[in-house]
């Protein structure tokens, strides 16, 4: 290849490069992994959306909403959901679509709605994609994503689409090891010993769970604790204790909650006496060898027949 050719070849690439698109390094906090709980904190933000004001849109079952914010000098961006706003989202399957403007710095892909109320997808303001009425969404968000996802093939048009999806669920609270077909029983404790009960959750970690025990027949209140919920996957965790000696013998509830949402679970258990220590048994043991005892009815039956010869030799001789 010759000089000449080599420096076109050059150019080539350096302009192929400067011309691909760049987009933003988008994050989710979410309340467990993959899961939206209601009345939670959700959040996106990103990096690097160097291309100016960015786009998120929020589909779900009967929910339809485009979001912008303007990233920082450094291309930095954050939005937040209220909890206020999660509490009002539908269960089910969501669509989290980002949008980046693309080398052209402008948002060329909208959402709206025409005259009739449908959910519209225009392209500089012309209907591009008609996805219906907000109820009609249903539960399978996907197929309406990617009627989205779709107008970044539209010829001239650079924006660039990113979605991730997430389930939105109701406030719960589980525990764990309950007894099979027993309703909310937890296995027996024993008395003097520490207590400890875990369980799952969907809630985020920023959240406080409340907990209190009663007496199961009297429902007098033993102890009320506040406990953090701890990050897990694929669910957060929590853990109750009280340390030794823990509770008298008797029958208790434990209830958790999270009071915010007013969502709570009951578990019930016993607390026991320890297990009397076994006594050792009164006959000997069974891997003992008995003593062979002395056999003497073969000499003593031999002796009383000799006994019986002589008496009957010493009559007869007599006669």
């Amino acid at each position: 290849m010759n000089p000449g050719n080599r420096g076109t070849v050059i150019l080539v690439l350096l302009l192929a490069i400067i011309a691909a698109p760049v987009t933003a390094a988008v994050y989710f906090t979410t309340s467990a992994p993959g899961i939206i709980t209601k009345g939670d904190t959700f959040s996106i933000s990103g990096t690097g959306a160097v291309n100016g004001t960015v786009g998120i849109w929020i589909v779900g079952r009967d929910h339809f909403e485009v979001l912008t914010t303007a990233p920082d000098r450094h291309g930095n961006f954050s939005i937040t959901i209220k909890p206020s706003a999660t509490n009002r989202f539908s269960s089910g399957q969501y669509a989290i679509v980002f949008q980046d403007p693309g080398a052209s710095g402008v948002l060329e892909i909208e959402g709206g709605t025409d005259v009739n109320d449908n959910l519209v997808v225009m392209n500089r303001g012309k209907i591009v994609t008609r996805l219906g009425h907000r109820q009609d969404l249903g539960e399978n968000i996907r197929p309406i994503a990617g009627q989205i996802l779709s107008s970044s093939s539209i010829p001239g048009m650079d924006d660039i689409f990113q979605v991730e999806y997430f389930f939105v669920e109701e406030p719960a609270v589980f525990f764990n090891n309950l007894i099979p077909a027993s309703g909310f029983r937890l296995p027996d404790q024993i008395t003097g010993e520490r207590i400890v009960i875990s369980g799952t959750t969907n809630i985020a970690t920023e959240n406080a769970i409340s907990t209190e025990i009663r007496t199961r027949n009297t429902k007098e209140l033993v102890t009320v604790k506040t406990i953090p919920v701890i990050s897990g996957d694929p669910m957060n965790t929590w853990i109750w204790d009280l340390d030794a000696p823990g509770l008298p013998p008797g029958d208790y509830e434990l209830t958790v909650g999270w009071v915010k949402s007013n969502t709570t679970v009951m578990g019930v258990f016993t607390v026991k006496y320890p297990a009397p220590p076994s006594s050792p048994s009164d006959g000997k043991p069974v891997d003992e060898k008995i003593p062979r005892q002395d056999d003497y009815t073969f000499p003593v039956l031999v002796a009383c027949s000799l006994i019986v010869l002589a008496i009957v030799l010493y009559y007869a001789g007599r006669e």
